[in-house]
Parts: structure tokens; sequence; C-alpha cells
């Protein structure tokens, strides 16, 4: 019995199927491709495809640039042939500027409530012996700030230059032209000159603002 048990475990062991009569050499790397497309066809067209999109766009951006290029070197052909002219304009616009500046100020000059000749000559009759002015700055209405400014020296002692420049503050205030255009006559500054020990004052004269002031 255990000779029978030993030969049906060596027929149950046997191979299904029939052993290979000859070893498979083949390479399917390297053999040829059989399918209806092949794959390389993909890889081409899709190289193909880029390289046509970027020509494309290679050739697009050159149409741009050299389209830029021409416009502004018409542009700047326009400029350079037009420069000329505008420079003279330029030119023009300025010399008018500067007319007008000067008729404006020829018109304010005129219409101010109190020439400068007719100014000077009041101060020069209303001048006292102790009164000396150095220093006449008249600015007409037509400035921000509407104002004569005199100053000058007022000779004696202390007390007495302090006394002649408030006196010659009174007088101004009493001259009738003056009182017609000047709204207010007052004495800002009153020091003490080390050089000439007499006295520097200040007086402002402020222009009247609301047409009362006007010129006779």
């Amino acid at each position: 019995m255990a000779l029978q048990f030993q030969l049906s475990k060596k027929r149950d062991a046997a191979p299904a199927t029939a052993p290979v009569w000859h070893p498979n050499f083949r390479n399917f790397e390297r053999l040829p491709d059989t399918s209806a497309v092949r794959k390389t066809f993909f890889v081409n067209a899709t190289a193909v495809l880029i390289a046509v999109v970027l020509a494309g766009w290679v050739g697009w951006n050159e149409y741009q640039t050299r389209n830029y290029a021409q416009l502004e070197a018409a542009a700047q052909a326009d400029i350079d042939r037009n420069k000329k002219q505008h420079d003279e304009a330029l030119k023009l616009t300025k010399d008018f500027t500067d007319e007008e500046k000067k008729f404006a100020e020829a018109a304010a000059f005129v219409r101010a409530p109190l020439a400068p000749s007719e100014f000077l000559l009041l101060l020069g009759s209303s001048l006292p012996a102790d009164i000396q002015l150095e220093y006449v700055d008249l600015r007409s209405v037509e400035t921000a700030n509407p104002v004569c400014t005199l100053r000058g020296y007022a000779a004696g002692s202390k007390d007495q230059a302090s006394g002649a420049a408030s006196a010659y503050v009174e007088t101004l205030r009493t001259v009738p032209r003056f009182a017609q255009v000047f709204e207010s006559v007052n004495l800002t500054t009153l020091n003490s000159d080390t050089r000439t020990g007499m006295l520097i004052f200040e007086i402002v004269l402020k222009f009247k603002t609301d047409g009362k002031g006007t010129k006779k």
C-alpha cells in the first residue's frame, strides 16, 4: 500500500501544460509599434504644434515691436518738425505774460488811491525838523497787505526823541489827504541806535480797503 501512494503523488505533481520547447529572446522595447495610430505620431504632432505656437507668438511680438518703433519714430519726427514753432510759441507766451504783468502793475498804479509822487510831497510838507526819514515802502491796495512803512530817526534825548516820534504820528493822522486813504497810522517800533545815539522808529500806515479811499 505504501508503494502505490508514492506513485500517485508523483503523478499529481506533474505540470498542467507542456513545457516551452525553446527560450524567448525577444526585446519588446525594440520591437516596432504595430498599433493603428502610433504613439510617436502624437509626440511629433504635439511638438510641431508647440513649435508653431511659439513661432507665431515670436512673430506677433516682433510685429508689435516694429509697429511701436514706427509709431515712435513718426511721433518723434512730428515733434522735431514742430519744435521750432513750439519754442517760438513759448517765447511769445512768455513775452505776452511779462507785458501783461507790466500793464497790470501800471493799471494798479493808476488805480491806487494815492500816487507815490503825491505821497512824497505830502510827507515832505509835513516832516518836522527833528524827524529824518531813511526808508519809505509804499504797497498799493492791489497787494495782499496794502500798507506804507516809514522808517527813520528822531533827534534829541531819549525822552525828546520818543515825544517827537509820537508827535509825528499825530501829525500824519491829521493830514487831510492821509485821512482819506489811510485807515490807521501807528508807531510800531521805537529803539535806540547805538551808532548815532538817536531813536529809530517805524510807522505803518494802513490803506483803506473798503473803497472809501478814492483818489482825488
